[in-house]
């Protein structure tokens, strides 16, 4: 930066003073300038991966540790490891249990001595995940032409966020979707077979056994969910609903 306005100032024309002031800068120098002194008080942009044990060690662990966020997983070292002491044969961890995403610390061993080591990395990785293709109100019932994707950082991928389609096609919207909304998990169910107050039938199974009764729904429920229904006796008995609307019981 200092060779650059030294260039800069040397180009300058060598001016007469006239009153015992110099002429104004030409427009074009003082943009020069300018852009330089700007370039010179920026903050540095992350540090590129350098060439030493320690950071190459730290990417090597940070993309095997990642490889399951998404597709196109890419590790930053923001850490200048250059400085670092020096690191024989360095082993990086977590100091934390879980995958790496974002903003990540990761600590370094090394064999030639006890200290530990701490990089700072940012992990980041392009995934997708399904969306609303068009406005979708609750209680509808979910189609493949009312689901599109979407891309978008690991990092701002919605909570609960779906990414197969066939988590969504038959399930019910639980809330008004717009155009272009995440499809979450936790907002949609099974289309109900078994409604409250309705008659349902009850088959409880056993080694050697089964038997069918009827009763009364106490909830509402699709498949794979547990509800309750009272018996003609009053007994309350808690089954499974299955693919036919009926619930099961094993004893």
């Amino acid at each position: 930066m200092q060779r650059f306005l030294g260039k800069a100032v040397r180009a300058l024309p060598h001016a007469r003073r006239l009153n015992g002031r110099a002429p104004g800068l030409p427009m074009k120098v003082k943009r020069l300038l300018v852009t330089g002194l700007l370039m010179a008080m920026a903050p540095s942009a992350a540090l590129a991966v350098p060439d030493d044990p320690i950071a190459q060690a730290t990417q090597r662990f940070l993309l095997s540790q990642a490889a399951s966020l998404g597709d196109d997983v890419s590790v930053e070292i923001n850490s200048n490891t250059s400085r670092l002491p020096e690191c024989q044969s360095p082993q990086p961890f977590l100091p934390r249990d879980g995958v790496p995403q974002g903003r990540v610390m990761v600590g370094v061993r090394c064999s030639n001595d006890q200290q530990v080591r701490y990089v700072q990395a940012r992990v980041s990785a392009s995934v997708r995940f399904l969306v609303a293709a068009t406005a979708i109100k609750r209680g509808q019932r979910l189609s493949a032409d009312m689901l599109d994707w979407e891309r978008a950082d690991v990092s701002r991928r919605p909570r609960n966020a779906l990414d197969d389609p066939s988590q969504a096609i038959g399930k019910v919207v639980m809330q008004r979707l717009v155009k272009g909304m995440a499809l979450r998990g936790d907002r949609l169910r099974q289309p109900y077979l078994v409604h409250r107050g309705e008659a349902v039938t009850l088959i409880a199974r056993g080694d050697g056994f089964s038997v069918t009764r009827e009763g009364e729904a106490l909830n509402n429920g699709g498949k794979g969910d547990a509800i309750r229904a009272r018996m003609p006796d009053g007994q309350v008995i808690r089954g499974e609903v299955d693919a036919q609307g009926r619930l099961t019981v094993r004893y």
